[in-house]
């Protein structure tokens, strides 16, 4: 009895020890999380997915170098490499969207609610530096067809400290909403500008880079073509991704395409002689 007794009060102890062993491990896993900047409050998501992306960053390229998709060596584990300037594939797509705030181009706070609504929400992450951001801005500026009526479009700029008020209102586009906010690029996890994301009921179902809006509209076309879902109003049947492809889209795609790069119908261009390499070898 004796013996059974002194037996137990060793489990006893030994089991003590193991409980606290996890709950100082469990601490300092919290500790580490807090001092990586990763708030664990479920009650400020914005919060959450910014720290979290931080956090995994810092863990993936501990040596400081960029982290994949901004270009340079894949830090190790990564099972890819991008080059400069390339963004990572599909990141965002069914991830949940976040409301923006921040400051219009005038300096005054502005709140824009892009999930919960009736509408879609296509966000343009746009800089005044690149080149090609300015295409976006020039032909935002003269009139741009959206893809569907209930689509809107917002334009998104990195905050104050990155991007000079006068030069982003002296860009924007009359008639359209312009945020200027550095943590919206960060909720979003914007890898380059200018880059696009289609929000609907909550949740980003289209993203990527473009250089041109026609390339814009195709992007999230085949996007949401992959899940079934279609850049048409709702109410309007989703076509198929092969009719997405081969069918009367391509051909006002196409014709779009090469009226952005100036050439349209009766253009000499598209009907250049066919060259024999043979030619000049016959008597």
């Amino acid at each position: 009895m004796t013996v059974a007794a002194a037996l137990l009060g060793v489990v006893v102890a030994l089991l003590a020890v193991l409980v606290v062993s996890l709950l100082r491990s469990h601490a300092e896993i919290l500790r580490a999380l807090h001092d990586l900047g990763v708030d664990l409050d479920p009650a400020n998501p914005a919060e959450v997915a910014r720290a979290t992306r931080a956090a995994r960053a810092a863990v993936t390229d501990p040596s400081g170098g960029a982290p994949a998709g901004t270009g340079g060596a894949a830090p190790a584990g990564s099972s890819f490499v991008t080059g400069d300037g390339v963004p990572e594939p599909g990141d965002l797509l069914g991830t949940a969207a976040f409301d923006l705030s921040g400051l219009d181009p005038a300096g005054d706070a502005v709140a824009v609610g892009v999930t919960g609504g009736a509408h879609r929400t296509l966000l343009a992450f746009l800089s005044t530096g690149c080149s090609t951001c300015h295409q976006f801005w020039g032909a935002f500026a003269e009139g741009i067809e959206l893809p569907a009526p209930d689509i809107r479009l917002v334009v998104v700029t990195q905050g104050a400290d990155a991007e000079t008020p006068a030069r982003v209102a002296e860009l924007a586009p009359p008639g359209i909403d312009v945020v200027m906010s550095s943590d919206a690029w960060e909720d979003y996890g914007v890898p380059v500008a200018p880059y696009f994301a289609l929000v609907d009921g909550g949740q980003v179902v289209g993203e990527g880079a473009a250089a041109s809006w026609p390339q814009v509209v195709d992007l999230l076309g085949r996007s949401l073509a992959d899940v079934g879902r279609s850049l048409a109003a709702p109410g309007r049947a989703a076509p198929s991704r092969r009719a997405f492809l081969t069918g009367r889209d391509r051909a006002d795609r196409v014709d779009a395409e090469l009226a952005a790069a100036g050439i349209r119908p009766g253009d000499p261009r598209l009907y250049e002689p066919v060259l024999d390499p043979d030619a000049e070898e016959r008597p």
